[in-house]
């Protein structure tokens, strides 16, 4: 073989071997994608400001948020497409072993705790409204507003008709209606009466009621039938929550029974330890900015987040989690 082919050869054999080695940490963590929430929602506002957080602490980082949803982001970052994503803790466990609604476990699923942050499902209906939540659900010509497939909204409200033994077909087939879109556009479409029902999930506080509230059309919260509180507590995993009397003047006159969620940050176990210590510890020492981001983060707490823990802690938030005292 000729000497320059023979060299020809062996350079690229050496390039084929470099592209095939496993990519430094700093490369990996160079350009990452983020998955939040549905546009305009909470998910989406915290995600920006704490990423932030994180591209200041940790040089030569480059994060893009991305739209997402609670039960999507499990499956994005299976898959590699995102590295981080925003979690809720009964859909992070269910993808982590792989039951429903996933067809296959997701092993690569990691968390560093708690957000800090605990989301009611918000159920919004006229004042004039008189009938219960049960009946509302098993109306065949219902009109409801509700988010994209991606969000656990979606995943809940058809886990609820189906409690009721209604689905979107049949309201469609019976003369209902059913919007599936961003928040801001199904806010709009409430407040032009386009639907009676608003489907969605939030916080306390929660800049989603503020709007409502300041909307054209006068509404209320509904209670969730202790029933279905049950079904959903017992089947998947979901929490029960109250709103508080008072907490929405303008929307409740009594305490609102609801179920409940508790929300998780998510990271690929593909994320080298030193990267995800690094991020943890830029969230834990910038706990005084968190509520200016948004304000239900202000309740973050490190001791508390690192029990939560519906899947593994990544080594990196354990090792800045031990450091700190909050894991022994």
């Amino acid at each position: 073989m000729p000497h320059r082919l023979f060299s020809r050869l062996s350079q690229l054999a050496l390039l084929g071997a470099i592209l095939a080695a496993p990519l430094p940490a700093a490369a990996q963590t160079k350009n990452l994608e983020w998955a939040s929430g549905s546009p305009g929602g909470a998910w989406f506002t915290q995600t920006t400001g704490v990423s932030t957080l994180v591209m200041e602490a940790i040089p030569d980082t480059s994060i893009r948020v991305v739209p997402g949803g609670g039960k999507d982001n499990p499956t994005r970052i299976q898959a590699g497409l995102s590295q981080i994503g925003m979690g809720i803790d009964f859909l992070s466990a269910a993808a982590f072993k792989g039951e429903e609604p996933y067809k296959q476990k997701h092993d690569k699923l990691r968390t560093l705790g708690s957000t800090g942050v605990d989301v009611y499902y918000m159920v919004y209906v006229p004042v004039e409204e008189k009938r219960s939540l049960a009946e509302i659900l098993s109306d065949p010509k219902l009109t409801i507003g509700v988010t994209a497939p991606a969000t656990s909204e979606h995943l809940t409200l058809q886990r609820a008709l189906e409690f009721y033994g209604n689905s979107f077909a049949k309201i469609r087939e019976g003369g209902g209606k059913v919007v599936i879109s961003s928040y801001g556009e199904l806010i709009q479409g409430f407040n032009d009466n386009q639907f009676n029902v608003l489907w969605t999930a939030g916080e306390i506080p929660s800049g989603l009621a503020s709007q409502i509230v300041d909307g054209r059309r006068k509404v209320k919260f509904a209670s969730f039938p202790e029933e279905l509180q049950k079904n959903l507590s017992e089947k998947y995993g979901y929490s029960r929550g109250v709103i508080k009397a008072g907490t929405f003047p303008e929307l409740q006159s009594a305490d609102v029974s609801v179920s409940s969620m508790g929300n998780i940050y998510l990271v690929s176990s593909d994320l080298p330890e030193d990267f995800v210590y690094g991020m943890t510890k830029a969230i834990m020492s910038n706990r005084s900015r968190l509520a200016n981001i948004y304000q239900a983060i202000g309740r973050y707490d490190p001791a508390l987040a690192a029990k939560v823990q519906p899947v593994p802690l990544h080594p990196g938030a354990e090792k800045a989690f031990r450091e700190a005292g909050f894991v022994k």
